[in-house]
């Protein structure tokens, strides 16, 4: 996904804010938790605010790089759980003056582990797929395939997008995160590889016991 220059402007802000005045001990935000709001994309290719533009309040510990993109990880002390930020995401950033939480999460905490769990990069053989998705999935398409993928309407509660994929199970568990929001329909190939990866992964489960 190729960032326009206003976008490029404010991963650069936002990350000279997660690193200003860094030293060896708090190397983010002088050990202070950060607020800000998070936008994702609509059908319409248009910013919404999550949370109705409520603020996030995060302890940043991390930054990492995947698809061409920065992500903050940190801890969220309302929900009690690590998450990550993609940071051209990230509006509205400012350092409180309440000191970070979280940190016996992140003592044993394995960055580079994490994102490979959570990012998954995918490799296999390349193929143009086409999904039918749910319109609130719009969002999770931009943000996987570049805001220049083409997502045409269906029927007013659904839109189909044709995209390059790398075909793997990483692809796979992607497609199960999103739910029945979305259905893969063609290549018939692929659909089928799909069913079988399915198939193999309920196997495991029912063999339980």
């Amino acid at each position: 996904m190729v960032k326009s220059y206003s976008q490029k402007l404010r991963v650069l802000y936002v990350m000279q804010i997660l690193l200003r005045y860094s030293d060896e001990e708090h190397p983010i935000s002088q050990n202070r938790l950060i607020r800000f709001r998070y936008y994702e994309w609509t059908l319409q290719k248009e910013m919404h605010l999550r949370r109705n533009g409520k603020a996030y309040e995060i302890s940043p510990w991390g930054l990492t790089w995947d698809d061409e993109n920065y992500y903050m990880v940190g801890y969220d002390g309302e929900a009690e759980m690590i998450k990550h930020f993609r940071v051209d995401k990230m509006l509205d950033i400012g350092i409180t003056d309440q000191f970070r939480s979280g940190k016996e999460h992140f003592e044993k905490f394995d960055l580079a582990n994490y994102a490979k769990k959570v990012f998954g990069m995918f490799s296999g053989e390349e193929r143009t797929v086409k999904m039918l998705c749910e319109n609130n999935l719009a969002g999770a398409m931009i943000d996987r395939f570049g805001r220049d993928v083409m997502m045409h309407p269906v029927d007013e509660g659904h839109f189909s997008v044709s995209a390059a994929v790398n075909v793997s199970p990483q692809f796979f568990g992607w497609l199960v995160a999103l739910g029945k929001g979305v259905v893969i329909e063609g290549p018939e190939d692929v659909r089928a590889e799909f069913r079988g990866w399915m198939r193999a992964v309920m196997r495991e489960y029912e063999n339980e016991g």
